[in-house]
């Protein structure tokens, strides 16, 4: 019990509780305590920010709701219609709403379409300056995880390394609402692959209900999940990558299970010139770059910060920082040796992301050689403990 009161405020921010409180059950390495909370929380997901038009679909019945829950717009469904704001109104298509929000909630899962994405839930839509607006859908957990598994590994992969990833999910999903609790949105669609309705298939939808509500802990507190593709050998320490303080499941591990992904190991010319304006975009001025090098390499290489030389002068950031602004697809990963080639700067390197946490790779690999899910999961965060809260 004392265990349980510990957990419950990682967890129920904002979620109601159930006073049932069973003796708890140990089914597969999962803890079971009985319902923590009563229903999959809800997710608040940031699918549009701050454009000035997308395209509308509703197919079938729709209700319309304006900032304060009144309905002011019902139907049986919407051609495809321009979302746009003028002068502090909403329009849809030929319809405009004098109101700084609207919410729009369909009979049934996807029959809402944004931008040719179908989604489950309630979308709100929110007006911004300068007649832009942004559009977060409201999905329950589970929905949002089916909307996520299939974006983010491949769907004809092993049964065992999907159930791991969709705990990995959860448990990183959870983690965005206990620290955004109070904020507009929980996640960006950046943050986990999500597209919706779009990758959801039965076998998918099968698999996240056999380890629906299961989420990973260490020291009775949810975690932030980090995954990523292809580690390259080792996964990396949390506070190497993102200076945040390192727990065991974040400390990385040994992983010789991902060689035979094609991004173990690769090479790639990027322009010195297309760096440059990359960073100048970041408002980082550097000019006739000579030279990039990692810094402070960790336990599986991946560097903490990349020092660029130029004539002007060295200038150091952060390593992921300088990854993501280059490209997360162009430059894999910051395990990488560099050298000068003319107009390019040729890097080699290992691994696809940022080495955190689970590798997908090595987790296909551990699932296809015998490994579960609980086996996997336990491997590459260690010292966790699994519980089922709905």
């Amino acid at each position: 019990f004392l265990m349980i009161a510990m957990l419950l405020p990682t967890l129920s921010a904002g979620i109601p509780l159930s006073c049932q409180r069973d003796a708890v059950v140990v089914q597969d390495g999962v803890h079971d305590y009985g319902p923590l909370v009563d229903k999959p929380p809800i997710m608040r997901v940031l699918l549009i920010n701050n454009v000035r038009e997308a395209q509308l679909s509703v197919y079938g019945c729709y209700q319309i709701t304006g900032s304060l829950t009144n309905i002011i717009d019902q139907g049986q469904g919407l051609q495809k219609a321009k979302i746009s704001v003028t002068n502090g109104g909403v329009n849809i298509g030929n319809k405009r709403y004098d109101t700084s929000e609207l919410r729009i909630a369909s009979r049934q899962d996807g029959d809402i379409e944004l931008n040719g994405l179908r989604y489950r839930g309630e979308i709100r839509i929110l007006q911004q300056d300068n007649n832009k607006f942004s559009v977060i859908e409201e999905i329950d957990l589970e929905g949002f995880i089916a909307g996520v598994l299939g974006s983010e590994m491949p769907q004809t992969w092993n049964e065992d390394a999907l159930r791991a990833q969709a705990v990995t999910a959860r448990t990183y999903a959870m983690y965005k609402k206990k620290v955004r609790r109070d904020e507009i949105y929980h996640l960006e669609m950046i943050e986990l692959a999500y597209r919706g309705m779009a990758g959801e298939t039965p076998r998918l939808n099968k698999i996240i209900r056999e380890t629906k509500g299961v989420v990973m802990i260490y020291n009775w507190n949810i975690f932030p999940a980090y995954f990523h593709s292809t580690c390259g050998g080792h996964t990396e320490d949390i506070h190497h990558v993102f200076g945040k303080d390192s727990i065991p499941p974040l400390t990385g591990v040994v992983c010789n299970y991902c060689n035979d992904s094609k991004h173990s190991s690769w090479s790639k010319d990027i322009s010195k010139s297309d760096i440059e304006k990359k960073l100048r975009e970041a408002n980082i001025y550097v000019s006739n770059i000579s030279a990039v090098k990692t810094v402070n390499p960790g336990a599986g290489n991946h560097g903490s910060r990349v020092e660029i030389a130029s004539p002007g002068g060295n200038k150091e950031m952060n390593a992921n920082n300088f990854r993501l602004l280059v490209g997360p697809n162009i430059l894999l990963s910051t395990a990488f040796n560099s050298r000068s080639n003319g107009k390019c700067i040729t890097f080699s390197g290992r691994g696809w992301g940022h080495g955190v946490g689970l590798c997908q790779y090595g987790a296909q690999a551990m699932a296809e050689k015998g490994s579960t899910w609980i086996a996997i999961l336990k491997y590459y965060y260690p010292e966790i403990e699994l519980v089922r809260i709905y």
